[in-house]
């Protein structure tokens, strides 16, 4: 016999379950339903669903809903004995599944770790110049310059005048000053021979309305004119005349352009200034505010120029307004805009800044805070991969606590508990290697870092905080899951996973290989352009060629270098205005471009004297170069300039002038030995092209033009190669006999040169580093979901042994899964891999081509780490006795 009785609509039931209480919901809802059916029957369906809807709405009453006193305690959810017991059994089952345990801990130890470092150097380097009561005022001036092929050209340095100047025209501007760092090596006595070489912060009386520091000893804010005014650090004071009280006291600099060491009165003594910030000094040296008169025509001196503007002032409309006046000085200021560039931005945006001793990079910053952030989410895919997988193991204790009358919620505390305490064994370990790895990356990055988990408390609760919610987040899912079946099915052993949580696994899977991928891609292409940038040919021999920093030589230049060729390691030596690694040139020139049109060539030029092209080792292409038998070759330029400018401009128009290829052919050049009127010169030979500046930058056109008896300049010094360290010993020797109190500092231009691709080095080792992680990490997360299925798939093994299976057999089986999910993160990660790099490539002039073979290798790396990965538990398991696993049957 078949019932046909009308029923209500089950959320309308579920409604009136949950307001009537429990000792009347069953007779209440019953008769509901019984009257709902009758009402079906004689006035049709819609009309008895609106009843039931009303009457469902009147149980709405208090007598209904009140809920009748249990005769038995009630368990609240949240117990402190039950807490316990939580943190008990889940301290049991960790140390029973030792194995899975312990691949949880190792993954997400690293993973936190890797998280926790990354943070500290982020979080550092988001905390320069913030420490400045009005630094959210403070802005530098930054010249921007606009060229006709619509690039922009940056500096950090402005017209000297341009801030006073702002500061009369303009309400806005409250102050404004000066600020540049430089080093000096100081010494107490004016006979010693050697200083202490200090970073020094160059600024002016104005300052101190624009830095807040905190005075120990003295009046540094009282200016003594009439001599060098300096204010040393409370670490400077005690570091090197500790003991001693500095204030009034006289101390000299070892000079590199006075004969005599200048002197310094120190005139205070203040707390050390914040090392988190660009203007990062131990000694301040003061001078007084001289504003320079502004004017728009001729010659103008550049300066890193700050103003502070009065609070609330909108940045933007004030640079609007500036611009506008700036444009309309002159023709020549059509092109020419300025920036503002906020004080906390200046630590990790001045790529640009080439004089900016302490900087950082925004990008890397961006790189590698995604690295580490994927590098704890693979760790946490391992979890949440093993954890699912491990599930089916675990249905039985889930099933047997459920029928003890265990709610699904405490079920999932039950397990959320196992987990916080995975993460929290974690944290310890990974906290234990952030604090004995913390000095390493230091040394790392060159810097120490201020903001650290250690020394700052705030930072270590809000660490905390994530690493819980990233717990509850990573746990949460296997928790539900193992908690979600019904409890007869899970005792009588009839789940089985289903589409939804193997889909979830195997792309979880694809997910976390496709990111060690991509990162190994990375690394392998980051090495590469570092190696390009590092061995690409230069235009000349940058092997076994030493140099001397700038100095003025008081007429003792000739007499120097005649005596150090006399040391039969020195091949070739000169004095030059410009060293490789310094700038593009002393000076540049924009002359109208000789193909026409409105566009302008810009021309560097390089000073110095006749050997120089000889000591570079350029290569001649056409004419020839300079020649010690030719008086006309070389000028007197110091001299002449003191003597009569006029003389010298005329000298300088005829010069003769050796060219980069590149600039014979912007100028136009068609036959040598006849004048350049725009460029002021006469080419006399061709060389092929060399780069002046790193290989950040193309090659520029340029122009050699040679100055005899310089007075001020570095030296070039070609040696045998294997003599690099005779000749320094030599050089010393020397110095202390021509130059007995300046300061000699011996450079290699090789080590130069390569240090201008400290980011890219850094970058590579530190890809490097990361990739042998992720890598690491997608192995492990592989090897336990090996371990697992070998668990699950034991019978279907034995059987299949039993049934003539091979050895090799068995270990595809067990393998192709994984290897097939490892093939289609290939396929995912190459193309991103290579999009990514691509862009990351434009940014270099001279860049690598990202080669068919580094994904073929990447590939190939993957796919056998993959099978070493599970060839282990594979033979391990094909190798064991089939009897074992069937004897239950």
């Amino acid at each position: 016999m078949k019932y046909n009785n009308p029923l209500p609509p089950k959320w309308l039931d579920n409604i009136a379950a949950r307001i009537c209480a429990p000792h009347l919901r069953e007779e209440l809802i019953g008769d509901l339903n019984e009257r709902f059916a009758l009402r079906s029957e004689r006035f049709g369906r819609q009309k008895a669903l609106r009843f039931y809807l009303r009457e469902v709405t009147s149980l709405l009453r208090p007598s209904i809903m009140k809920r009748k006193p249990s005769q038995y305690a009630s368990t609240p959810f949240f117990n402190v004995e039950m807490i316990r017991n939580y943190f008990k059994i889940g301290t049991r089952v960790l140390r029973k599944n030792k194995g899975y345990s312990s691949i949880h801990l190792t993954g997400l130890a690293i993973g936190l770790w890797a998280c926790m470092m990354v943070a500290t150097v982020v979080i550092d380097s988001l905390s320069y110049d913030r420490q400045w009561t009005r630094g959210n005022d403070i802005y530098r001036i930054v010249s921007v310059d606009k060229k006709a092929d619509g690039l922009e050209e940056r500096m950090s340095s402005s017209n000297a005048a341009l801030a006073p100047e702002l500061q009369k025209l303009y309400g806005e501007v409250e102050s404004w000053s000066e600020f540049s760092t430089t080093e000096r090596h100081f010494k107490l006595n004016e006979k010693d021979t050697d200083g202490m070489k200090t970073e020094v912060l160059r600024m002016d009386t104005a300052a101190w309305k624009m830095l807040n520091t905190q005075v120990l000893a003295g009046s540094p804010k009282r200016f003594t004119p009439g001599t060098n005014n300096i204010i040393v650090s409370k670490s400077f004071a005690e570091k090197f005349y500790p003991g001693q009280d500095l204030v009034g006291k006289i101390i000299y600099d070892m000079p590199a352009y006075s004969a005599k060491p200048n002197t310094y009165l120190v005139t205070g003594l203040i707390k050390d200034l914040p090392y988190n910030s660009h203007l990062r000094a131990d000694v301040i040296w003061v001078r007084q505010n001289k504003p320079e008169t502004f004017s728009p025509e001729g010659f103008a001196t550049f300066s890193q120029n700050y103003i502070m503007l009065r609070r609330g002032t909108d940045v933007k409309n004030f640079t609007s307004k500036v611009n506008k006046w700036h444009q309309n000085l002159s023709k020549s200021y059509a092109s020419k805009t300025v920036v503002f560039q906020p004080m906390k931005d200046i630590y990790l945006h001045s790529d640009f800044a080439l004089n900016q001793h302490v900087r950082g990079d925004a990008q890397t910053i961006y790189i590698f805070s995604g690295v580490a952030a994927l590098l704890l989410f693979i760790a946490c895919v391992n979890f949440v991969n093993l954890s699912t997988a491990r599930a089916f193991a675990r249905l039985k204790e889930a099933g047997v606590r459920r029928i003890l009358s265990g709610s699904r919620g405490q079920l999932v505390l039950q397990f959320l508990t196992e987990t916080l305490i995975l993460f929290g064994a974690s944290v310890v370990v990974a906290t234990f290697f952030y604090y004995f790895t913390l000095q390493s990356v230091e040394n790392f990055l060159g810097h120490r870092l201020v903001q650290t988990f250690i020394t700052n408390p705030e930072m270590a609760f809000y660490a905390s905080l994530m690493i819980i919610l990233t717990a509850i987040f990573t746990g949460i899912y296997p928790a539900w899951l193992i908690s979600g079946f019904k409890p007869a099915n899970t005792l009588r052993g009839t789940i089985t996973a289903t589409f939804g949580q193997n889909s979830l696994r195997k792309s979880l899977v694809v997910v976390q290989f496709s990111i060690s991928i991509v990162v190994l891609l990375a690394t392998i292409v980051v090495w590469k352009q570092l190696n390009l940038m590092k061995n690409k040919d230069l235009g000349y021999d940058k092997r076994h060629l030493l140099s001397i920093d700038f100095i003025s030589w008081d007429g003792k230049a000739s007499a120097f270098k005649n005596a150090l060729l006399e040391n039969p390691a020195v091949v070739s030596a000169s004095i030059t205005h410009w060293l490789p690694g310094q700038g593009g040139g002393f000076m540049t020139r924009e002359i109208p471009d000789p193909a026409g049109g409105k566009g302008r060539v810009k021309v560097w030029y390089i000073a110095g004297d006749l050997d120089l092209p000889k000591t570079m080792g350029l290569k001649l292409a056409d004419g020839r170069l300079f020649s010690s038998q030719l008086s006309s070759d070389a000028i007197n330029a110091d001299s002449l300039q003191k003597a009569d400018f006029m003389k010298f401009e005329e000298a300088a128009m005829l010069q003769p002038s050796i060219l980069t290829r590149s600039a014979a052919k912007k100028l136009g050049i068609k036959h040598l030995n006849e004048r350049i009127k725009e460029a002021n010169t006469v080419p006399i030979g061709i060389i092929k092209d060399f780069h002046n500046e790193s290989l950040y930058e193309p090659v520029k056109p340029t122009l050699i033009v040679a100055h005899r008896s310089p007075e001020y300049g570095g030296m070039l010094i070609r040696v045998v190669p294997g003599t690099e360290k005779q000749v320094t010993n030599t050089l010393h020797q020397l110095w202390k006999q021509f130059f007995p109190s300046k300061l000699l500092e011996i450079g290699n231009i090789e080590d130069t040169l390569n240090k201008q691709y400290e980011a890219e080095n850094r970058m590579h080792q530190l890809f490097l580093f990361f990739s042998g992680l992720t890598m690491f990490l997608s192995a492990l997360g592989i090897f336990g979901l090996v371990v697992q299925a070998a668990e699950q798939r034991a019978k279907e093994v034995g059987i299949r042994k039993v049934l003539g299976a091979s050895v090799a057999g068995i270990i595809a089986l067990l393998s192709k899964d994984f290897l097939r999910l490892v093939t289609i993160a290939i396929l995912l990660a190459s193309p991103l891999a290579w999009f990514s790099l691509s862009k990351w490539l434009e940014h270099y002039p001279y860049r690598t081509n990202i080669d068919w073979w580094i994904f073929a290798v990447t590939g190939l790396g993957a796919l056998t780490i993959t099978l070493l990965t599970i060839s282990f538990q594979a033979v391990r398991a094909a190798l064991a006795d089939p009897v074992k696993a069937l004897r239950n049957e």
